[in-house]
């Protein structure tokens, strides 16, 4: 995942291997900023759930600063799971 994350201009992702965490740095264009965090729980010996978690926000005036703004709807969350299977299909044709 983070090497997808780093193909989309995200930068080197945090990892957190106990924790089962991959987390961004905020991508900032124009106004807006965009982070994502992934968090892979182990379901069976050969499973994982991910849930990924994409936090986009928008510059305001005032103390705030910014205010969280949904974008991303289920076409965009499908097209990011296919891009990580087709790099976890990569990983393993590596090892073989």
């Amino acid at each position: 995942m983070a090497q997808v994350f780093k193909d989309r201009g995200f930068g080197e992702s945090k990892i957190d291997k106990e924790k089962g965490t991959i987390e961004t740095d905020y991508i900032v264009q124009e106004n807006w900023r965009t982070k994502i965090t992934a968090t892979v729980k182990k379901v069976s010996r050969r499973e994982r759930e991910v849930t990924l978690t994409v936090l986009t926000e928008k510059k305001v005036s005032g103390p705030a600063g910014w205010k969280a703004q949904t974008l991303m709807g289920q076409e965009q969350y499908e097209r990011f799971f296919s891009e990580i299977e087709l790099q976890i299909y990569r990983e393993l044709a590596k090892g073989e």
